[in-house]
């Protein structure tokens, strides 16, 4: 039997998080967390295969200081979330390590495929 994949969903929005997880159904590990602070203490404890992340109040710039924190730690793949649409934005994410970036709203099945796709590219 597959093993599943376990993703880390860093949101600070309880109804998204509630939206990813039945995006992702049972196909997926779902670790969800809310705080920067349980992010990275989950972090070293966690087998994850993929983070989704947004879990900052503050201004986007401490949320993409924030990838290039995770990405020193780790070798794991990053999808960002944002709710800003700029595409500045998107690709200073990008140059701090994101390995991908959506923006919010986004569609569920879209955030599969393209977690699928990071799962099949850092294999």
């Amino acid at each position: 039997m597959k093993r599943k994949s376990s993703i880390l969903i860093a949101e600070n929005k309880i109804f998204l998080i509630d939206v990813i997880r039945e995006a992702f159904g049972q196909d997926f590990n779902c670790l969800c967390v809310q705080t920067e602070e349980k992010l990275f203490e989950t972090l070293g404890d966690a087998d994850a295969a993929v983070i989704g992340l947004d879990v900052c109040p503050g201004d986007q710039s401490q949320r993409i200081e924030m990838i290039s924190k995770v990405k020193s730690g780790c070798d794991i793949p990053v999808l960002a979330l944002t709710s800003i649409q700029y595409s500045s934005v998107r690709i200073e994410l990008l140059k701090k390590g994101a390995d991908d970036v959506m923006t919010k709203p986004f569609n569920p099945d879209e955030l599969v495929v393209r977690v699928e796709k990071l799962l099949s590219r850092y294999k």
